[in-house]
């Protein structure tokens, strides 16, 4: 069934590794117990060959010397001369008590034909011959139906043999006699002459081994019968089954994306096939998925990119937040503005921001605890004196939670000041049209008084107290007047007339006029005039008035022990001359200034002033298309500003 494809699969593999490996393990049985058998016959061996070398050695150097030493005529003994004579002879003494060895000396062309060498010796002798840096071969070799374990020696051939096995003239009699002239002659010392075998029958020995092996085959065998049967049951509990489980998954998953499924699975083909195909339709899906990400990212990239662009283009800073207060997107103007790098800013609260300047954002930290759900705005006023008007627009989900906050941040500083103006100059339009009512009104009834004053004063019958008491009255009633003047000035102003002027030579010329009397209360002028200022339209007499009520002004500031500093400056980024008065007195209130050009507005006390000095000065100013500003704190010095503009010159 399809249900134990793989399985059937799985565990016929395993049977076949299994077999393998009891197999590979029985081999290697039998291959090791082999070369352990090899190794000990060749320690016995070695007794052999090493035993038979030191005869030889000693008939070679002792034995047949001494013989030849004690036979004058160089009679030659087989039976104790011949080192191969000897070796044979001990050899064969040796196998009446160890039967299972076999020594043999033989050589080709052996002189003794029961010694000549046989066909596996005689290829033996060729390879000697053939290979001369080979000293020995041992191995197991099949040789008339019996495996023998062989090691094989060389045989060279030593100057002192070439008596007996060199030329057949110089021989001894007695070889010639028994074994003749014509085999085992004419070598000559190295050749290799011959070999030495010592050999041991292991037929017997590797037929146990093969039992052995067969043996451990054999009782192999239940064994991965057992292991078989394990991993067999661990196999369908923790594969087959899970496999199943996933084939069923996928199949429930992808029964609506692939319209040959049933096709597919109509085949003869296993779970492993299936998991293919089911990989195959998902690879595919994942594709698509992605390809289809992709382009979802490539427009959220350009949306993003577009969102950007619009915050850029936009002159004033906007700020993108998430419903954390955290920083989403910024537009240029607020990184110029406070000297930001965009990636060091993401994600944090624009109270985290280390800023080379104050932002306003920061004084909003009550919009941002609780984030607003319909549009919000809030004025700030920094301490610098700059004044901005920030909107909260918050960006809703589908469910109507607060997703993000978008912070507009518009500086309303000039636009506070232009208001202020305006403001200023209405007020100053209204009062002049009130003034020149009140003054018209009162100046009739001052003039009749004045009339029967002077009618009065010239009645011979009044006391000197009644005269005094019409001085008395003849001289307040003056005082309106000049009040009523001043009014009628401010209501009226007269006709500016205009000409060519430095500005310098009449501020110095207005200062000349007042030092001797500021110096009495110990009051210090300080001038700082640019020189080659230029030339300006300027009325000089409404001009001089103006700098001369700012000079007495700043010095009932003061009263006694300060300074007042006057400076001129051009200012080519407006293209205006700057007349500034500064003094060091005890400065304005703040909640004062906006009235400070106000008609009858003074911060003197009672009797000091009519409050119209600094009105008039503004009303002149203006008349020259400049400006006049002041800058003050209590406690602090204060600074009346003054701009004239800088035009080409002519008269009116």
């Amino acid at each position: 069934m399809k249900q134990t494809r793989v399985q059937t699969k799985f565990l016929l593999g395993l049977a076949a590794i299994l077999l393998f490996f009891v197999g590979l393990s029985s081999v290697t049985v039998y291959h090791n117990a082999k070369k352990t058998l090899e190794e000990e016959a060749y320690e016995k061996t070695e007794l052999v060959m090493t035993a038979m070398a030191a005869n030889r050695k000693y008939v070679r150097e002792i034995l047949r010397p001494k013989m030849y030493e004690t036979l004058e005529d160089e009679t030659f003994i087989l039976e104790a001369m011949s080192s191969s004579f000897v070796s044979r002879s001990v050899m064969e003494r040796v196998n009446e008590t160890l039967k299972d060895f076999s020594y043999r000396r033989v050589a080709v062309n052996a002189r003794n034909p029961h010694y000549e060498a046989n066909s596996i010796e005689a290829e033996m002798i060729d390879k000697f011959r053939e290979n001369p840096e080979m000293d020995e071969w041992h191995g197991i070799v099949d040789f008339e139906s019996r495996r023998y374990y062989m090691r094989f020696q060389p045989e060279y051939l030593a100057s002192s043999c070439t008596y007996c096995h060199g030329d057949p003239a110089d021989a001894p009699r007695k070889i010639i006699d028994l074994y003749g002239d014509s085999r085992g002659f004419y070598r000559t010392p190295g050749e290799v002459v011959g070999l030495i075998s010592v050999g041991l029958p292991v037929d017997l020995s590797l037929a146990k081994i093969k039992e052995s092996a067969i043996a451990a085959f054999m009782v192999g065998i239940p064994l991965i019968l057992a292991l078989y049967t394990i991993i067999s049951v661990f196999f369908n509990r923790f594969i087959v089954q899970n496999l199943h489980n996933l084939l069923d998954i996928f199949k429930e998953a992808l029964k609506d994306e692939r319209d040959v499924s049933d096709e597919t699975y109509s085949r003869n083909i296993d779970e492993i096939d299936e998991l293919n195909q089911a990989a195959k339709v998902i690879a595919s899906e994942l594709k698509k998925n992605r390809q289809q990400l992709e382009n979802y990212t490539e427009q959220l990239l350009q949306g993003k990119e577009l969102l950007q662009s619009v915050f850029d283009g936009i002159s004033d800073p906007v700020i993108l937040l998430d419903h954390c207060a955290r920083i989403k997107i910024v537009n240029q103007e607020f990184l110029k503005r406070h000297g930001l790098i965009l990636e060091k800013i993401l994600d944090l609260t624009p109270l985290e921001l280390q800023l080379q300047n104050q932002c306003p954002l920061t004084l909003c930290e009550d919009v941002f605890r609780e984030m607003p759900d319909a549009p919000v705005t809030k004025e700030v006023r920094l301490p610098n004196g700059e004044i901005f008007l920030i909107y909260f627009y918050p960006i809703q989900s589908t469910i109507g939670v607060v997703d993000n906050l978008v912070c507009y941040v518009r500086d309303i500083t000039e636009q506070k000041k232009l208001e202020t103006k305006i403001q200023q100059t209405e007020k100053l339009v209204s009062m002049g049209q009130l003034a020149a009512g009140i003054a018209h009104e009162i100046n009739n009834p001052l003039g009749v008084i004045l009339c029967h004053i002077d009618l009065l004063k010239d009645e011979p019958e009044l006391s000197d107290e009644a005269k005094g008491d019409l001085k008395i009255i003849e001289k307040h009633a003056g005082n309106c007047r000049n009040i009523i003047a001043d009014l009628l000035k401010f209501a009226h102003q007269q006709r500016t007339v205009k000409a060519p002027a430095s500005i310098n030579p009449i501020i110095s010329e207005v200062v000349s006029m007042v030092a001797s009397q500021f110096q009495k209360n110990r009051i210090d002028m300080v001038m700082e005039l640019q020189e080659d200022l230029p030339e300006l339209l300027l009325d000089v007499d409404k001009i001089k008035q103006v700098i001369l009520n700012l000079l007495i002004n700043s010095s009932h500031a003061i009263n006694k022990d300060g300074t007042i500093t006057i400076r001129s400056s051009l200012n080519r980024a407006t293209d205006s001359c700057t007349v500034v008065v500064e003094d060091t007195g005890v400065g304005i209130a703040e909640e004062k200034i906006a009235k400070i050009f106000d008609p009858f507005f003074t911060t003197k006390p009672p009797g000091k002033g009519t409050g119209l000095g600094l009105s008039v000065s503004y009303g002149i100013i203006k008349d020259h298309n400049g400006d006049i500003r002041v800058e003050s704190k209590t406690g602090q010095p204060t600074k009346f500003i003054i701009s004239l503009p800088v035009v080409e010159t002519g008269h009116e």
